[in-house]
């Protein structure tokens, strides 16, 4: 049987800051994951951008004038140690996310770089996710329409033009 871990493995704080992007930012998932994670509020990052490699990635962007929306909650220990496990974060470096801080803020960014469109279903929790916080969706749009894009062009291998 599976049970969720209560008790930490570190604790070296009680609370900290942890920015959300993509799924983490639906509010009833976060509270199955991380039953302890507050809500603090919504933010506008400049300089960063969401992309898509099959889930949701942060990436530096080339414009210093480019908005990233994301969600912001405040953890204890248990969550970051429920996060770390799902998002893949293996402090090796072997994991499928690293650990980063963006505006002094913890959050993950992956290790694999190939942009993909997401799932419609897991589209839609990040959507629900955007409601949640009430962030603008068109740069959800935006990221996901940009990922289909790059998808197509790359599966596009004898350079043909859709009809």
């Amino acid at each position: 049987m599976f049970t969720k871990m209560t008790t930490p493995l570190y604790k070296d704080y009680d609370k900290r800051l942890y920015l959300a992007y993509g799924s983490n930012l639906n509010k009833e998932q976060m509270a199955y994951r991380c039953p302890t994670a507050r809500p603090v509020g919504s933010a506008m990052i400049y300089g960063w951008e969401l992309v898509f490699r099959g889930v949701a990635d942060i990436v530096k962007s080339k414009d210093p004038n480019m908005l990233l929306p994301v969600g912001i909650w405040e953890i204890e220990p248990g969550d970051e140690y429920e996060l770390d496990l799902y998002e893949g974060y293996r402090k090796s470096g072997r994991g499928l996310y690293d650990k980063i801080k963006v505006s002094g803020i913890m959050t993950y960014q992956m290790t694999r770089r190939e942009i993909a469109r997401p799932a419609t279903s897991y589209f839609n929790t990040i959507l629900q996710g955007y409601h949640d916080f009430g962030l603008d969706t068109s740069y959800l749009y935006d990221a996901a329409g940009w990922a289909a894009y790059e998808e197509n062009e790359r599966d596009n291998v004898f350079g043909l033009e859709a009809v």
